[in-house]
C-alpha cells in the first residue's frame, strides 16, 4: 500500500467521525430550578460532544465550571445579563476552558476573588470565541498550561475576545500568547484595562472602550496592534516597554499620561487623539530613537514629556494629499494644540492655506516636526505676537543661573540675546542661561508667528564671583540611550545643561583645578574629556574593554581608569589625553581611587558570579605595577581614601559591609557592618566621617577614629548609584538609581554631623556617578 493510498484512507476515517460527530450534535437547555435537561452547566458539559449547544436559561449559577470538551457553545437563552455564574470555589477560576473551538457568550459572569487574577473566564485552549459576556469584579485571562506528563506547554491562541462588559476586571494575555484578537469590549475600574504579557505575536488589541483604569492598556515586550481603542480617565492611557507594534487611531482623553513610552519602545504612533491629559501626552522616559509619530492630535498643556536621551525620533512623514486628523489637505506632521487655544498649530500661520504650518516645530532640542499641521480657520494669524518673559533672577554673583519663563501671546518661535552682542543664543521657549563672567547685560527675546514679531527686553546684573561657592555637580546618565552628563547648579537645583557623550556613561572624575572632567563610557570603551569652562567634550580616548570607575591624580596630570571587560587599569596622560600605560588588575575592577601623595592607587575588583574575585588591587603609580592585592568583602566596588592618606574604605555590595585598610601595611584592619549592600564610599575633607552609600536607600556614616557607624540616613529611595561631597564637607550629594518617579539628587547637611535631607533635586531618569566641581 502506498503512503498516499494510506493518507487518503486516514482523511475519509477523519471525515466520517467528524460528520457522525456533527450528526449527533443537539441543544442541551440547562435550568437552575427545573424542566430542563440538567441543572448546572458542569453536569452539561460533562454531558455534551463536539458540535453541542448548551442553552443556559435565566438563574444564578453557583459552580466552577471546567470546559474540556472540543467544538461546544455555552449561551444564554435570553442574552440579557439574566444567567448569573458565580464560583463555588472563590480560589479558582470561575469558568475554565481548556478545550478548543468553544463559544461562550450572554452570560454574567463573577470572578474568583481569591484567585490571583480574580479570574472569571481562564483559556488555554486555541480558536475559542469569548463574546457578549457581562464580567463582574473578575478577569478574562488567555494563559498556557504545563501538561501533567511535563512533556510540552499548551497556549492560548486564535481566541477572540470580544463584545464583553468588564467591570473592575481585566483582560490578560499571559506569556507566548499569540494571534488574539481582544475588540469591542467595554472595560472599566480595573487595575489594567488589557494587559499583554510578553514574547507573543500578532496580538491585536481593537476597537475597545477602557475608562477609569490605572493602567488603559500595558503592553511588555510585544509587537501588538493597538488601534481603535477609546481610552478615558485613566492614569496611563497606553503603558509601553520594550514594544515594537503600531499604536494608531485611538482616542485618549482625560488620563495622567495619554502614552508612557517605557524602555527600547520602538512603536509607530499615527492618527491618534490625545487630550486633556494632565502631566503630559506622550512621555518618551528613555527618548531613544527608532519612533513615527505623525498625524496625530495633542492637545494638552504639555504633549510631549522627554526623558534624558538622544532622541532622534521621526515626527512627520513626507507630504502627501489625503485628508490629514486636522481636516486639511495633505498628510505630514502632527496637530499641536493646548487647551487655552496658544499652542503651535493654533496659532502658526499657514500663507498658503495648505494646513500645513509655515514654520517648523521645534519639539524639543533637536526634535523637530517639519510638516506640522494647523487650523485652516485662520483668524488667528493675522494677531502680531506680543513678547513677554519673567526671569528667575536679575542680579547676583557669578555664575549667575538665570532660568527665562516666555509669557509671550500668539507666539511659535523665540529668539533669545541673553548676552547684549546681537547674536542669537537659544530658540527654546523657556531656556536656562548661565552669566559666567561679571558685568551688565541686556536680554532681549523676538516672539513671532511667522509673519509678524514683537520683542522684550529686560536687565542682569552679575557681580564678581564671590570665592567660597562650590557651584556645579557633574552626574552621568546611568543607560546606553541617555548619554548624557547632567551640569547641576548647586544653589537653585536647576540643571543648567546636557553634555553628551558617549554610550552608558558611567564613571566621572574632575581634575583639581576644575577645568576637566573624565567620564568612562562603558558601550563604546573610551572616555570623554569635557571642558567644564564651555561644557563641551573636547576629546576622546581610547581605553580597555567596559570602562567603569576613573579617578584623577592629585596632581591633575594623570587619570585612572578601571576596565571592566579586560581586567586592568589605563592610564591617561591628562595633558596629551594618550594612553600611557595598561596595568592588569583583578577580575571586573570597578572602583579606584589615588591616595593624596599620589603614590598609590587601590582598585576594587569586584568579579562575578562565575568568577568572584573580592580583592583590592594596589598599584605602585611610580611604575605603574601591582604591589600588592589585598582580600576584601564579597563584590567590593567603592573606594575613597582618607585625606591623610592612612585608611582605605572599601564597600562590599553583597556582603553587607566596608573594609578597613591600613594604607601603610595594606592589611585590613576593620571590617564595619553597614548592611543594604553598600555600593559607593567618599570621606569628608576633614578625614571624620565616610559616608557610604547603599542600595536599599540609605546613607551609612562612619565614624573614622573607631571604625563604627554612627548614623544611618534614610534617603527614601532605591538604589543609590552617585556619592560627592562638598570641598567644604558641608553637604554630601547622593544620586537615586530610579526610574522615572524616583529619580532625584538628595542633598544631606553634613554641617556639625546633623546628616539629614535638607532637599532633593527632580534630575534624570537613572542617573549615575556624580562630581562636584571645585573652586577654579
Amino acid at each position: 500500500m502506498t503512503s498516499r493510498t494510506l493518507f487518503l484512507i486516514v482523511l475519509v476515517f477523519i471525515f466520517i467521525i467528524t460528520i457522525s460527530d456533527m450528526a449527533s450534535a443537539k441543544e442541551i437547555i440547562v435550568d437552575d430550578d427545573y424542566g430542563a435537561d440538567f441543572i448546572s452547566i458542569q453536569e452539561a458539559v460533562n454531558n455534551s460532544v463536539t458540535g453541542d449547544i448548551i442553552i443556559v436559561r435565566s438563574g444564578t449559577y453557583t459552580e466552577n465550571v471546567l470546559v474540556d470538551v472540543t467544538g461546544i457553545t455555552i449561551r444564554s437563552e435570553s442574552n440579557n445579563g439574566s444567567v448569573q455564574v458565580k464560583p463555588l470555589n472563590e480560589s479558582t477560576g470561575t469558568l475554565l476552558i481548556t478545550a478548543d473551538n468553544i463559544t461562550v457568550s450572554g452570560l454574567n459572569i463573577t470572578g474568583a476573588s481569591k484567585d490571583s487574577y480574580k479570574n472569571a473566564i481562564f483559556t488555554y485552549g486555541d480558536m475559542n470565541n469569548v463574546t457578549g459576556n457581562t464580567v463582574e469584579n473578575g478577569s478574562i485571562f488567555l494563559g498556557s498550561c504545563t501538561l501533567e506528563n511535563l512533556t510540552g506547554i499548551l497556549y492560548g491562541e486564535m481566541n477572540n475576545v470580544t463584545g464583553n462588559i468588564i467591570e473592575n476586571g481585566s483582560i490578560f494575555l499571559g506569556p507566548e500568547i499569540s494571534d488574539n484578537l481582544i475588540a469591542e469590549n467595554k472595560i472599566s475600574n480595573g487595575e489594567e484595562g488589557v494587559h499583554i504579557s510578553c514574547c507573543g505575536i500578532n496580538n491585536t488589541v481593537s476597537g475597545n472602550t477602557i475608562s477609569n483604569c490605572s493602567t488603559g492598556i500595558y503592553e511588555y515586550d510585544q509587537g501588538a496592534n493597538i488601534h481603535n481603542n477609546r481610552i478615558t480617565d485613566c492614569d496611563y492611557g497606553i503603558s509601553l516597554s520594550f514594544a515594537s507594534g503600531g499604536i494608531d487611531n485611538n482616542v485618549i482623553l482625560n488620563c495622567n499620561t495619554g502614552i508612557f513610552l517605557r524602555e527600547a519602545c520602538y512603536v509607530d504612533i499615527i492618527n491618534n487623539t490625545i487630550a486633556s491629559c494632565a502631566e503630559c501626552g506622550i512621555f518618551d522616559q528613555e527618548n531613544n530613537n527608532g519612533k513615527r509619530i505623525y498625524n496625530n492630535y495633542f492637545n494638552s498643556s504639555l504633549n510631549i514629556r522627554f526623558g534624558a536621551g538622544e532622541g532622534g525620533n521621526t515626527w512627520n512623514s513626507s507630504l502627501a494629499s489625503g485628508t490629514n486628523i486636522a481636516g486639511g489637505p495633505y498628510t505630514g506632521g502632527n496637530f499641536w494644540a493646548k487647551p487655552d487655544g496658544t499652542g503651535f498649530s493654533q496659532i502658526c500661520v499657514d500663507l498658503d492655506g495648505d494646513g500645513i504650518g509655515d514654520l517648523p516645530y521645534n519639539i524639543y532640542e533637536d526634535e523637530f516636526d517639519y510638516l506640522p499641521l494647523v487650523s485652516r480657520s485662520g483668524p488667528q494669524n493675522s494677531v502680531t505676537p506680543s513678547a513677554n518673559f519673567t526671569a528667575s533672577i536679575t542680579n547676583g554673583t557669578a555664575p549667575l543661573v538665570v532660568e527665562f519663563t516666555d509669557l509671550s501671546k500668539s507666539a511659535v518661535a523665540w529668539n533669545w540675546d541673553f548676552d547684549s552682542d546681537g547674536i542669537p543664543d537659544s530658540t527654546k521657549q523657556n531656556p536656562v542661561y548661565v552669566y559666567r563672567n561679571q558685568g551688565n547685560y541686556t536680554v532681549n527675546l523676538t516672539a513671532s508667528n511667522g509673519l509678524t514679531a514683537s520683542s522684550k527686553t529686560a536687565d542682569i546684573s552679575v557681580e564678581k564671583r564671590a570665592a567660597p561657592t562650590w557651584p556645579f555637580v557633574y552626574m552621568t546618565g546611568g543607560l546606553n540611550t541617555l548619554r548624557t552628563v547632567s551640569v547641576i547648579d548647586i544653589r537653585t537645583g536647576i540643571v543648567i545643561t546636557k553634555v553628551k557623550t558617549g554610550k552608558h556613561p558611567s564613571g566621572i572624575a574632575v581634575t583639581p583645578d576644575g577645568k576637566t572632567a573624565y567620564v568612562t563610557n562603558s558601550w563604546d570603551n573610551n572616555v570623554s574629556v569635557i571642558d567644564t569652562a564651555t561644557n563641551t567634550v573636547i576629546d576622546s580616548v581610547k581605553v580597555g574593554s567596559y570602562p567603569c570607575g576613573v579617578a584623577v591624580s592629585p596632581d591633575g596630570t594623570e587619570a585612572y581608569v578601571t576596565n571592566c571587560g579586560s581586567n586592568n587599569v589605563s592610564v591617561i596622560d591628562t595633558g596629551a589625553n594618550t594612553v600611557t600605560a595598561t596595568v592588569p588588575v583583578g577580575n571586573w575592577p570597578e572602583g579606584i581611587a589615588v591616595t593624596p601623595d599620589g603614590k598609590k592607587a587601590y582598585v576594587a575588583n569586584s568579579g562575578n558570579i562565575t568568577a568572584p574575585e573580592d580583592t583590592v588591587s594596589v598599584i605602585n603609580t611610580i611604575n605603574d605595577t601591582v604591589t600588592d592585592t589585598i582580600p576584601a568583602g564579597r563584590h567590593p566596588c567603592g573606594v575613597a581614601v582618607t585625606p591623610d592618606g592612612k585608611k582605605v574604605y572599601v564597600a562590599n555590595t553583597y556582603g553587607g559591609t566596608v573594609s578597613v585598610v591600613d594604607a601603610a601595611t595594606d592589611t585590613v584592619t576593620a571590617t564595619v557592618d553597614t548592611g543594604n549592600s553598600p555600593f559607593k564610599v567618599a570621606v569628608n575633607p576633614a578625614g571624620t566621617l565616610a559616608y557610604v552609600a547603599n542600595e536599599g536607600g540609605t546613607v551609612s556614616v562612619i565614624d573614622t577614629s573607631n571604625d563604627t557607624v554612627i548614623a544611618t540616613v534614610d534617603v527614601a529611595g532605591g538604589r543609590l548609584e552617585g556619592l560627592a561631597i562638598t570641598p567644604d564637607g558641608k553637604k554630601v550629594y547622593v544620586a537615586h538609581y530610579g526610574s522615572s518617579d524616583n529619580s532625584t539628587l538628595s542633598v544631606i547637611d553634613a554641617l556639625n554631623n546633623t546628616n539629614t535631607v535638607t532637599s532633593s533635586v527632580d534630575v534624570e531618569v537613572y542617573p549615575g556617578k556624580i562630581a562636584i566641581i571645585p573652586e577654579p
